[in-house]
Parts: C-alpha cells; sequence; structure tokens
C-alpha cells in the first residue's frame, strides 16, 4: 500500500495492484470524531438503500471508513443549467424518499427554525473561540450580525429530509453517462431551503432558471413556492455571513502570524461584498496592513 495524497481530508489509498480507494480516518475517542463518524456511517447505510448513485462503504472499521475511489471527473464548469437542474431537483427527490428522522435520532432540533438556530449557535461557538471582534468590528462585522438572524422565522410546515449539505460542482463526478455524489461528510436530516442556497452559490443559474428550479421544486415535493423563496434568501444571507466571518477571521490569524493574508481576505471580501456596501477592497486591506504591520 501506499499513500498518493494526503492533503485532504480523504486520504488516497493504491495497492499493489494499482486499484485506488479513499479512506476517510474517524477517531472515536475523540468527541468531534465520534460525531462526525457515528452519523456518516449511517448516512451510507441509508444511502444502500436509495437509488442514489454515491461511494460505496468498501469496510466499515472500529475507526475508519474504508470509502470506494470513484473514478471520473467533476462536471465541468460549462455543464448545461438545465442538465445540473434536472440532477439537483432528481437528488433532492430521491433524498425526500429516505426515512432518515429515526436514524438519525441524536440531532438536537426537529424543526426547520430550529435546524437554522442550531446553524447560527454553531458558527457563534466557533466566533467566539476564535475571537478577533475588535479587529472584525473596525471592518463593520459584529457578532450581534449574525445574533440578529435568529429572529428570522422560516416555514417550520414544510417537512425535513435528508440533505447532502455541499450539493456542489466538485462533488458530482462523471463517469461515462453516470453520475455520482460524492463527499457525504455534511449529510444530515435539515432544511431544503438550505440545500437549495447552496447549491445557487455554487452553481449561477439565471433569474428564467431560478424559477425553473423554484417550481419543479415546489411541484415535486409539494411545498409552497413563496416560503421556499423567501427561506432560500435567509439561508443565503446566513451562509454568506458564516463565509465572511470565517474567511476574515482566518486571514486575521493570518495576519498575526506575519504571513501573506491578502488572497483569503480577497475571497472574505468577496462574501462580505454581497452582504454589505460600507467597506472597499482597498479600506479592509488597508485597516489590516495599519494592524498587523505597522
Amino acid at each position: 500500500m501506499k499513500k498518493i495524497n494526503t492533503s485532504s481530508p480523504y486520504t488516497f489509498i493504491m495497492d499493489d495492484f494499482n486499484r485506488g480507494k479513499f479512506i476517510r480516518t474517524y477517531k472515536r475517542s475523540g468527541l468531534n470524531g465520534y460525531k462526525r463518524y457515528v452519523p456518516l456511517k449511517k448516512i451510507f447505510e441509508l444511502l444502500k438503500r436509495s437509488n442514489i448513485k454515491h461511494p460505496r462503504v468498501i469496510k466499515n472499521r472500529l475507526f475508519y471508513l474504508d470509502i470506494e475511489f470513484i473514478e471520473g471527473s467533476p462536471i465541468p464548469e460549462n455543464f448545461k443549467p438545465s442538465l445540473m437542474l434536472s440532477l439537483f431537483c432528481n437528488n433532492l427527490f430521491e433524498m425526500r424518499q429516505i426515512n432518515c428522522r429515526n436514524i438519525l435520532s441524536d440531532i438536537p432540533y426537529r424543526s426547520n427554525q430550529g435546524f437554522l438556530n442550531d446553524n447560527i449557535n454553531n458558527l457563534l461557538v466557533v466566533m467566539d473561540r476564535l475571537g478577533n471582534y475588535e479587529t472584525l468590528d473596525r471592518v463593520g462585522l459584529r457578532r450581534d450580525m449574525v445574533v440578529a438572524l435568529k429572529s428570522i422565522a422560516v416555514d417550520d410546515t414544510r417537512p425535513m429530509q435528508l440533505i447532502h449539505g455541499d450539493f456542489s460542482p466538485e462533488n458530482i463526478i462523471m463517469r461515462g453517462n453516470d453520475y455520482f455524489i460524492i463527499d457525504w461528510e455534511f449529510a444530515t436530516l435539515g432544511d431544503i431551503a438550505y440545500e437549495i442556497a447552496l447549491h445557487m452559490m455554487y452553481f449561477k443559474y439565471d433569474d428564467e432558471e431560478k424559477n425553473q428550479l423554484f417550481q419543479r421544486i415546489a411541484q415535486t415535493l409539494n411545498v409552497d413556492i413563496n416560503s421556499l423563496v423567501n427561506d432560500v434568501r435567509t439561508y443565503t444571507k446566513f451562509e454568506l455571513m458564516r463565509r465572511t466571518f470565517l474567511k476574515f477571521n482566518r486571514a486575521i490569524n493570518l495576519a498575526k502570524r506575519g504571513k501573506p493574508f491578502d488572497e483569503i481576505l480577497l475571497d472574505g471580501f468577496n462574501y462580505y461584498a454581497q452582504i454589505s456596501n460600507a467597506y472597499t477592497i482597498e479600506s479592509i486591506r488597508q485597516t489590516f496592513r495599519d494592524l498587523y504591520r505597522g
């Protein structure tokens, strides 16, 4: 056996017969490892009963899940929006057919509102651990901006279901005429509005295609289209906020260690620009230079 790549959460192992597989390691001895290992193990057990094409678990060992390596390539940037729309809607429907509520019984929420608030609380825990509020405040980012999202109500009549949590082009592998959905690490019982919001951030549809997406999902899953559209906006705002705070915190920590931060800062600003027009990238860069470069 030899390791080919250890730069990602998955390690690619090539055996003596040139057969490859990814191994994702979860250390059950630690709290975080246990929290990740147990739900993912259950997710793959659920997927086996579905029509969704996904990597198989080759072996389930005490501390490891050996995940099948899917040969192929991620969908290209010029992939037809109509095909992506169908692929996304079909998989959303297939995930609706999976009864995961009882199997994922240790999840601390049981409503869409609880799902949103749980995500907000998790972000606040990370932000409080990272600190850096004084610097963030100088570029107009405040903790209460995230807290304020809790006052927004989402539709609790819309059924919760299994969601992938990262339905991006990079996680859709083409092999011939087949499409495989990989990287189920963030899959959970959740709100489809969040799944849609994430997907629409990754894959840019025009206005007409967005309308088609909402119409098809509303009809296929029998949900109210108006509340769905509104809640997708709410989750988009949350996700932009989450990525902004995490990117800026990373830039701050790099700057504190005297390392380059401009590229990470630019990533953060690209998200920030979508939620605020108060600052320009030049003024934010200068603020960081004043604080950390003298």
